[in-house]
């Protein structure tokens, strides 16, 4: 599958995946918000960070990015802001305060170009408004998700990220079964704490994401959802706080996976 496609006519998807042993992938996406003054909501991974740069090179002049939204400051998400800070000098980053002290134990943030926006608040960015929100979900506690005036999309992070069987660009094209049950895979491991939650609450703030009728729901680590799948989505993430915790693998299956390394090598 292609790594760089739009998903709508101002929304590019740039997308990595790692292979997890047994359980398929797991998709690594960021998001390029084309118009009056461009965004980019996060910058891949460390590891593949000068295959991100080439992707986003192919798709815009990175000296036009007008604002850099770093969702949180997970090495998944940030990894090639570094670069992308030098070679977008007019780019202002977009984060908030928790985040940038705990991007401060990698880089040094450049406090000049920073834009604090918490959940809650919004910022015009050209054509469009950005509107920031707290996920119902999430691994790093200074994670925000976004909701983009112009294309209507939601940008989620982590909290609707999974392990699917096949690479595609929308949750539509993937077996849908399967995808969700890796969703529920990797969210309840990811956020463990979701077996402390109460169900009822966790479920109105999951419903609280249709109330504005997205027209795209767009995580971190999953396929685009469209408008017409959201339900399906939300109801399975419902059931996360008494499906329970999920048991982690044991050193067993750990020596296992290396065995089979070494006997396809």
């Amino acid at each position: 599958m292609d790594s760089i496609y739009r998903i709508a006519p101002d929304v590019t998807v740039l997308g990595h995946a790692e292979p997890v042993p047994g359980k398929g992938f797991l998709p690594i996406h960021s998001y390029l918000l084309s118009g009056k003054q461009p965004v980019l909501v996060d910058t891949g991974a460390v590891r593949t960070r000068d295959e991100f740069m080439l992707q986003l090179e192919q798709v815009i002049d990175p000296a036009d990015i007008a604002w850099i939204v770093l969702t949180h400051p997970d090495t998944d998400h940030a990894g090639a802001l570094p670069l992308v800070l030098e070679r977008a000098p007019k780019a202002r980053l977009v984060l908030n305060w928790i985040s940038t002290g705990k991007l401060s134990s990698s880089i040094v943030p450049p406090m000049n170009r920073i834009r604090w926006v918490n959940a809650g608040e919004s910022l015009a960015a050209g054509d469009r408004i950005l509107h920031f929100l707290r996920p119902p979900r999430y691994d790093c506690p200074s994670t925000v998700a976004l909701f983009a005036s112009k294309s209507r999309a939601r940008v989620w992070s982590d909290a609707f990220g999974a392990f699917v069987p096949e690479l595609t660009r929308t949750f539509g094209e993937q077996d849908e079964a399967a995808a969700l049950e890796g969703m529920s895979v990797f969210c309840r491991g990811n956020s463990p704490w979701l077996a402390d939650v109460r169900p009822d609450r966790y479920e109105a703030a999951l419903k609280a994401i249709a109330d504005v009728e997205p027209a795209w729901l767009l995580p971190g680590h999953f396929p685009a959802v469209e408008a017409a799948n959201l339900g399906r989505i939300i109801s399975r993430a419902a059931s996360f706080p008494v499906e329970g915790r999920i048991p982690l693998p044991s050193q067993q299956v750990l020596d296992a996976v290396l065995a089979g390394a070494g006997r396809a090598a």
